[in-house]
């Protein structure tokens, strides 16, 4: 035996489960609506339309899930950004030595911005540098391409002036 419908959420959800079902199937995939239409009475119909109408543009032919806009994905921009890392410490570490310093000290804290492909602009905001008078802290730019660093500023240019060695050419 089958219960009587006694409330009009019911009812409207009993009669909107088959163009519900039948809406995704419906969809056209270049963002038009689609629309089923049921007659619950003489003068009531129940219309359900899906569909973005075609603002949504991430979604779009071109669009595949999972990478960024240089078609990578995050597995391999991961390891381009550990290159990246390691080949501007490595050519700060360098650029001190030949300055003058004696050590250098680079914290974690980094802001990394993938600028391309494979091109990388890192800013390093705690570096400090250590001479033998006297200790400075700066903040250093860098910007690789391809795991090599095109250039490097924020880089001291002597421990202490008039004191200490100077530039090793």
């Amino acid at each position: 035996m089958k219960k009587p419908l006694r409330t009009l959420g019911a009812a409207v959800v009993a009669l909107a489960a088959p163009a519900l079902l039948t809406l995704p199937a419906a969809a056209d995939t270049r963002g038009a609506l689609a629309k089923v239409e049921t007659r619950l009475g003489n003068d009531t119909t129940l219309t359900l339309a899906v569909g973005s109408a075609g603002y949504d543009r991430r979604y779009g032919p071109d669009y595949r899930y999972g990478l960024n806009p240089w078609g990578q994905s995050d597995r391999e921009v991961r390891a381009l950004r550990r290159d990246a890392e390691h080949a501007c410490r490595q050519a700060i570490r360098y650029e001190a030595r030949q300055i003058g310093f004696r050590d250098v000290d680079i914290d974690d804290d980094i802001r990394l911005r993938q600028t391309g492909a494979y091109s990388f602009v890192l800013n390093f905001r705690e570096v400090e540098f250590e001479s033998k008078h006297r200790d400075i802290e700066t903040r250093v730019m860098c910007e690789t391409r391809r795991g090599q660093v095109v250039s490097l500023s924020g880089v001291p240019r002597a421990p202490l002036p008039g004191k200490g060695k100077g530039p090793r050419w």
